[in-house]
């Protein structure tokens, strides 16, 4: 997952806006400009599920392929969904084998099913897992190749608009308080063979151009109600960590500052209720929080907590993705604090620390406390050895976060020896 901004931009060629051509119209850059799309039409609230069908119908899509998984179906929450698309005529199929850390046979499966049924759009119910898939399943379907073909591991990738043709109209309705792919242009897939969280993805690369993400999402707080404790905190805390990246990221645009520190002040107030009783209030606002981060990760970069997390969940596929990344949390920070001190001082400021009289070291360290402090307040594990993670493969989880895109805007530069380093010290 990778933010957008004008460095990233190519030339569109014939067919499109020609960027390079644009921006030196537009002058020298000052280093705080950027650049951004958002082609989304999103209804959020309580409820707002229930005007589904009426959305999907509005767009002149008439067989959409709801992509899922079982738990949403056993849990009951997709009879709402498919109530509403029947309410508004609108015909559908469904494929509900997705499973956390979905990966290349998932999505395959998901496009045979889509081509069998002569489905025209997809409409993806769940949480990150049934997203990713639904956004996989829409690419495969109006391009060529294989999945893999669409990975993207550098900035320069990015820029390179791997994705040519438009993806299958796309509606995202999440499950959960967590990863904020419902409004993002970003899929993580794994490609079993390496063993090996891949990052698919494509903003608009110009107006109306081709890009991996839905035209409408729904995003209803009373779907997150029914979420156990453990899968509340997990996908709570991966939300408080794309804010977190997001705000310290190497190129984070001004943009996104005050809406990441409002999900990083946001979190630890209402992710605790959230976990000890399922308050619905603080469901909202955790849906809210996660939400606004999917924004910010369109338009900022992650770092070593992804990186490190992701190689993680690759390798070991039972994992859950907001339980590496609260591992692998703390030690990042710590090592990226001693480059960047500043950035951290006000992470802390906004998790709502009193850093008064404080150093700026300090006062970045104390933000380090206060996410360990949440970690433990939420039951998460504080270290890869609690999830099952052997030490021994520390250093190919080093070695293969490297080749992930979310390292290239880590805040503090980091090799693979770097990595171990971290790695050990979140074991």
């Amino acid at each position: 997952m990778y933010g957008i901004s004008r460095h990233d931009f190519g030339s569109c060629g014939s067919d499109g806006i020609d960027s390079e051509d644009a921006l030196e119209r537009r002058g020298p850059m000052s280093g705080r400009e950027y650049a951004l799309a958002f082609p989304i039409w999103v209804e959020f609230g309580a409820g707002s599920s229930e005007a589904l069908g009426d959305l999907v119908a509005s767009q002149g899509w008439e067989k959409p392929l709801v992509v899922t998984d079982r738990g949403i179906v056993d849990a009951g929450l997709l009879e709402g969904v498919t109530s509403s698309l029947a309410a508004a005529g609108i015909d559908r199929a469904v494929y509900d084998g997705v499973e956390p850390n979905p990966t290349t046979a998932m999505v395959d499966e998901a496009t045979a099913a889509l081509e069998a049924e002569g489905c025209d759009a997809i409409v993806a119910v769940g949480g990150g897992s049934s997203i990713d898939v639904g956004k996989g399943a829409s690419l495969m379907a109006t391009n060529p190749g294989e999945v893999a073909d669409y990975e993207v591991s550098s900035p320069s990738e990015v820029a390179d608009a791997p994705i040519e043709n438009r993806p299958l109209p796309l509606a995202t309705v999440p499950t959960t308080a967590g990863t904020g792919s419902e409004v993002d242009y970003w899929a993580v897939i794994t490609d079993e063979d390496r063993e090996f969280k891949m990052a698919l993805g494509q903003s608009p690369q110009y107006p109306g151009g081709p890009y991996l993400g839905a035209e409408l999402s729904v995003v209803d707080p009373v779907l997150t109600e029914s979420l156990p404790p453990r899968q509340t905190a997990a996908t709570g805390f991966d939300a408080f960590s794309h804010a977190l990246e997001n705000r310290v990221s190497a190129t984070c645009p001004p943009i996104v500052e005050p809406m990441a520190e409002r999900v990083l002040g946001l979190v630890p107030e209402h992710l605790p209720r959230a976990y000890d009783d399922g308050d619905s209030e603080a469901r909202e606002r955790m849906l809210f929080g996660s939400h606004v981060a999917g924004f910010c990760e369109n338009f900022a970069g992650f770092g070593a907590i992804h990186s490190l997390a992701e190689t993680t969940g690759g390798m070991y596929p039972s994992i859950p993705h907001g339980e590496a990344i609260a591992a692998c949390t703390p030690a990042v920070m710590r090592y990226n604090l001693e480059a960047v001190p500043e950035r951290y001082a006000e992470v802390a400021a906004a998790m709502g620390v009193d850093t008064a009289g404080l150093s700026t070291r300090d006062a970045a360290l104390e933000s380090v406390a206060a996410v360990e402090r949440l970690v433990d307040r939420l039951d998460l594990p504080s270290g890869l050895g609690e999830l099952g993670v052997a030490e021994s493969d520390l250093p190919e989880i080093a070695t293969k976060s490297l080749d992930t895109i979310e390292i290239h805007d880590n805040p503090r530069p980091a090799d693979a020896d770097d990595l171990l380093e971290i790695a050990t010290a979140a074991y």
